[in-house]
């Protein structure tokens, strides 16, 4: 029986990136992927003729020492193995409270500009958060090296020290610091938070620290787009790891972990999809990037049962639909000014609604649309394949939305929703319609049924207001089984920097190990 010094389950960018990092620090590795290829929701694929991208639209820079992701992915090989793309901008917000569109730059001082022209009445309010959202950022970008940190101690202090003054309202939700600071400027409010479903879909339980980490990570490197796709990102993990020694194995699923007479884990069996063909294999330490609830149903019923008590206070993230289009012509011809465009709806007269959007999908498509996130990879060098010429349209939504239908109806269903959401778009940019050669539609109940993620989730918990400062320090790659880890969302705080972040804290654990 081969034995491994880790064996992942799950070739998502948390496991690839654990894996990249353990392979080429000496450990023998073997991931697992149940899908015919490695990403997960970090992928891009064709359909037809169609260029569709899985999940990215943004991500912040890399290349910026500050950033979460630099420290990880240059330990994993991978930093330069993919064309990062500035997105130019940040987004353009229109709708809601916003009134006329303005455009958000990509970085604190050109933000600060342009939000104290637009709104001189909130200067003072928007110099204080801005500033908050920096240093809390900038420390985030420190404190993210995990055990590498605490060799420089000094610069690790440092970090804790100018994090601090920034996070005095660290319990917030991010309703309650905006109002706190904004009062009923609902346009301000609505401009700094326009791309929440980036996050959540609830401003009055979403904390504010992760706001301003994650929003503030944009505005402190600038944002940008991996050339080619998301895919290009995963594949070159892989590779990495396979170049370092370590095995990638498609179409592999995992059916049992296995424990010894001491209770310790002791081995894992997998099989092909269809459950043939089983494999056993020996090994200490299991990582998965996957949910904790599929990790539980590899387990013995007891250890099942501890594994999911210790998440279960949790609550599920957001979940989205994806709509993307092929059009005959660039969506600039349309009126589609920008990369990125947050277009609130008119129903939205304040950020708070902004949780009813999440529901709207359970009923039939009316006169209330939900906010969306419209993205035009030809607005830059995406190296997105054209003819069609590819826009993505992202917004909230929750498996609850599509429970009690059978298959057509939900295609029924579907259908008329992507008609009335392009209908939609078409108001605001006359003739897109009529462009329209080619679509995906990808609801919740997709990202369930592709990703495995329970209830559609996409961000794996959501960033709700932690109970106590303990309860932040709980979000750790370790579970309550020795030697069993969670590389994913789910141990971090979701999104791309998120996975990798928790990859590279559940390999510096394991390497401390031994």
């Amino acid at each position: 029986m081969t034995r491994y010094d880790a064996f992942i389950i799950g070739a998502g960018l948390g496991g690839l990136t654990a894996g990249a990092i353990l392979a080429r620090a000496g450990r023998k590795v073997l991931v697992i992927e149940r899908s015919n290829s490695v990403g997960g929701a970090a992928s891009s694929y064709k359909v037809g003729d169609l260029f569709v991208e899985g999940s990215l639209h943004e991500t912040s820079n890399p290349h910026d020492p500050r950033d979460a992701k630099h420290d990880p992915l240059t330990r994993a090989g991978v930093i330069d193995a993919v064309t990062w793309i500035s997105s130019g901008t940040f987004y353009e917000a229109r709708g809601g409270p916003i009134g006329t569109p303005l455009t958000l730059p990509d970085n604190f001082d050109a933000a600060r500009q342009v939000l104290v022209e637009r709104f001189p009445e909130a200067r003072d309010g928007i110099v204080r958060l801005l500033g908050e959202m920096e240093q809390i950022a900038s420390a985030v970008g420190v404190l993210s090296r995990g055990s590498r940190m605490f060799r420089s101690p000094s610069q690790a202090f440092s970090a804790l020290r100018n994090m601090l003054p920034a996070v005095r309202d660290w319990n917030l939700s991010l309703s309650q610091k905006l109002d706190r600071i904004f009062g009923n400027n609902e346009a301000v409010k609505a401009t700094l938070a326009a791309n929440l479903s980036y996050y959540h879909d609830d401003p009055a339980t979403t904390w504010w620290v992760f706001f301003a980490a994650a929003q503030g990570s944009y505005l402190l490197s600038g944002g940008r787009y991996v050339q080619g796709g998301s895919q290009r990102l995963s594949s070159a993990l892989a590779r990495a790891v396979k170049a370092a020694g370590g095995e990638v194995i498609l179409r592999r699923t995992a059916s049992a972990i296995g424990f010894d007479a001491h209770g310790r884990i002791a081995n894992l069996t997998h099989t092909a999809k269809d459950g043939s063909n089983p494999q056993t294999v020996e090994t200490s330490r299991i990582i998965s990037n996957t949910a904790p609830e599929t990790l539980a149903s590899l387990l013995p019923t007891a250890s099942s049962a501890k594994l999911l008590a210790a998440y279960a206070e949790r609550k599920p993230s957001i979940s989205l639909f994806a709509l993307t289009l092929g059009l005959s012509k660039p969506p600039r011809e349309f009126g589609i000014t920008g990369y990125s465009t947050q277009l609130l709806p008119d129903w939205m007269k304040r950020l708070d609604d902004y949780a009813q959007a999440t529901a709207l999908m359970s009923d039939e498509p009316g006169h209330r649309m939900p906010p969306l996130a419209v993205v035009d990879y030809a607005a830059i060098d995406s190296g997105v394949p054209v003819p069609p010429h590819v826009l993505s349209v992202v917004g909230p939504d929750q498996l609850s939305n599509w429970d009690g239908t059978d298959l057509d109806n939900y295609r029924a269903k579907r259908a008329r929703w992507q008609d009335a959401i392009v209908t939609y778009l078409d108001g605001y940019y006359p003739g897109l319609v009529a462009s329209v050669t080619a679509s995906t539609f990808n609801t919740a109940f997709s990202v369930k049924q592709y990703l495995g993620a329970p209830q559609g989730s996409v961000y794996g918990f959501a960033p709700t207001p932690p109970r106590s400062l303990l309860s932040i320090v709980k979000r750790t790659p370790a579970t309550i089984i020795p030697g069993l880890y969670l590389a994913s969302a789910y141990t971090a705080f979701g999104g791309y920097t998120g996975a990798i972040q928790s990859g590279a804290a559940c390999a510096d654990m394991i390497l401390r190990e031994r």
